[in-house]
């Protein structure tokens, strides 16, 4: 714990905005009413003084006196807090965090990379199994075309550069996860160099800029077995199901400065693999795992001595492993400890990273090109044909319902991600596929704005992803088990033909809802119900027929005369209790009234010289 000392004393104003710092983190410090409190960390006890204060002094000394007391330029703070790595004397530019990540993509389908064996996370161990994946005397490596072509997409979709000649390599290391001895990865002529990926500016998430991430290289490789240790046994078991799983290793380059924006920018290319069908992404089946690079530099100078954190396999590992790692840097600085390049791990349990081995310990994993395998060349027409199928990707999808349909940024990015958790592979399925679909072949991420902008033509926008989000998700997620877009008996043509009864006062809006949550609850119990047009209309009829033997304004009288004292109040303009006499009227008329309807009556009733 850092020694807590006592600041000189003075006055300033409670909350102070530092000027802009070259990571454009806008940071606001607030401060106490004096200087004379314990701080425990130089950076949390200077401020700008208040206005008016410090006149007659030369910019320098105003400067000096910002400066906390012992405050030496290219210390650093000791503070852990999320924004805190951001901020640095005002005097000099903040100390550089710089982040990059290596991504390991493991692709969808089952043909592993150079063998006909699938790649099935959930089978019995051992059993998804060719020659070449055990590495047995004889057995030659075969080229699979479908995760070259799944990777060529993901390469498209980030706006990468592919080569037109790409070559495998081998990396050579020990481990009981590989049979062979060597990996076969893409070390010299990777798959596709360049490109980017955008992070949209989110404060609700601690992205407080936007950003591009640029991408370094994008290459083929195929995955390692999966270990088991068992301490208590002394043994190592070895799965080798996933021995020669075809992976795409993205690498970053070391743009982002914070947490959040690594965070963001893993889910930001989660949305993107999904979306083009790349990869299932899911990072607690091992389909998605990070390594992280972080280095905190001095306050002046170019970036510090990285240090690499292996393995994290979810988003909220990766933030808490990021920021263990900054905290351990900025203190071993201000201890004097120099930094060593180093491999990191990460434990979750106690939140810290430790040293797993520094870089003289590194191995040389000895590259070189594998005789065996030839180049695979990727021609114009291929990449041609590749880009033509590629979906509307995320982030245009979002843009695009907001100014085309005027949605807010929290529904559209909730009609964007509503598939992407899905797990269906539509080849397979096309037969019970919905209609409305129009016979995809690039996968279920883009199911919510395809099921919104059907629902949504000829209709208003702002009903339709109401109705699609608050009712019709809600009403699919109380089945056993959950139903999605895709397997719901409510397809958008059958949820708008309610949404229309709706509107021309067909139904209300409570019996609407029940309606829907009832429909799709006994499609899955197998209870005898008719089929959606049939319930509807049989509710259509109900309705009217309840309501012409039913008077309003009857009901309304009634209900006055019944809550006297809240009728006395909305008279004397207390509207708020007016919700309080309309729940009455609908329980008094069984939910068969329309509740806007029955509010204009009474306010009607009760305030007569009121227009409604």
């Amino acid at each position: 714990m850092a020694t807590r000392v006592a600041a000189p004393v003075r006055q300033l104003r409670t909350s102070v905005r530092l000027p802009s710092c070259t990571c454009n983190c806008s940071s606001v410090w607030t401060a106490q009413h004096t200087r004379s409190r314990s701080i425990s960390s130089p950076a949390s006890s200077f401020a700008t003084p208040s206005q008016g204060e410090g006149k007659g002094k030369g910019k320098a000394s105003v400067a000096q006196e910002q400066r906390w007391a012992g405050w030496q330029p290219g210390q650093l703070p000791t503070h852990t807090s999320r924004a805190a790595y951001h901020i640095a004397d005002p005097v000099f530019t903040c100390p550089p965090t710089v982040i990059g990540l290596e991504l390991h993509v493991q692709l969808k389908g089952n043909p592993k990379l150079f063998s006909s064996a699938s790649a099935r996370y959930d089978a019995e161990p051992n059993t998804q199994i060719q020659p070449f994946d055990a590495a047995l005397p004889g057995s030659l490596p075969t080229l699979s075309p479908e995760p070259v072509r799944l990777a060529l997409l993901a390469c498209l979709a980030l706006d990468s550069s592919v080569n037109p000649a790409s070559t495998f390599d081998r990396k050579h290391y020990f481990y009981p996860d590989l049979p062979a001895g060597f990996q076969l990865t893409q070390k010299y002529a990777p798959l596709a160099k360049g490109g980017i990926l955008k992070i949209r500016k989110d404060p609700a998430v601690g992205v407080t800029r936007d950003l591009e991430v640029r991408i370094d290289q994008i290459q083929l490789e195929q995955d390692t077995a999966k270990s088991f240790h068992d301490p208590s046994e002394h043994m190592t078991l070895v799965d080798l199901n996933r021995a020669g799983a075809a992976l795409i290793e993205i690498v970053t380059q070391p743009d982002m400065r914070s947490p959040e924006e690594a965070a963001s920018f893993v889910r930001s290319l989660q949305s993107i693999l999904r979306h083009v069908g790349a990869s299932d992404a899911n990072m607690d089946r091992g389909e998605l795992r990070c390594d992280v690079n972080v280095s905190v530099g001095p306050v002046k100078g170019p970036h510090g001595t990285r240090c690499e954190i292996k393995n994290l396999n979810g988003v909220r590992f990766l933030v808490g492993a990021i920021e263990s790692e900054i905290s351990r840097q900025i203190n071993s600085i201000n201890a004097g400890v120099p930094i060593v390049q180093s491999t990191m791990g990460y434990d979750a349990v106690d939140n810290r990273t430790f040293v797993l081995r520094s870089k003289e310990d590194a191995p040389d994993y000895r590259y070189m090109p594998d005789p065996e395998l030839g180049p695979i060349m990727v021609t114009k027409t291929t990449l041609d044909h590749l880009r033509s199928t590629l979906p509307e990707l995320p982030n245009k999808a979002f843009e695009r319902l907001q100014t085309q349909y005027g949605l807010s940024p929290r529904d559209a990015g909730i009609l964007v991600a509503v598939g992407e958790s899905l797990v269906v592979d539509l080849s397979s399925t096309m037969s019970s596929a919905p209609e409305w679909l129009g016979g995809s072949e690039v996968g279920t991420a883009s199911i919510g704005t395809r099921y919104f902008e059907t629902l949504a033509f000829g209709r208003q926008a702002q009903v339709c992803a109401n109705w699609i989000i608050h009712d019709l998700l809600s009403a699919l997620g109380s089945t056993s088990p959950p139903l999605n877009l895709l397997t719901s008996p409510i397809g958008p043509h059958e949820l708008g033909k309610l949404i229309d009864a709706l509107s021309k006062g067909k139904l209300t809006s409570t019996n609407a809802k029940s309606l829907l949550k009832e429909f799709i609850i006994n499609q899955t119990s197998n209870s005898t119900q008719g089929s959606w047009n049939e319930v509807l209309d049989q509710a259509v009829q109900s309705h009217q027929s309840s309501t012409s033997s039913i008077s309003l304004e009857e009901i309304c009288h009634s209900v006055i005369q019944d809550l006297v004292q809240e009728s006395d109040k909305v008279r004397k303009g207390n509207t708020k209790v007016l919700m309080r006499l309309v729940g009455q009227v609908m329980k008094e008329s069984k939910g068969v009234v329309d509740a806007q309807e029955a509010k204009k009556m009474l306010e009607r009733m009760l305030l007569p010289g009121r227009t409604v």
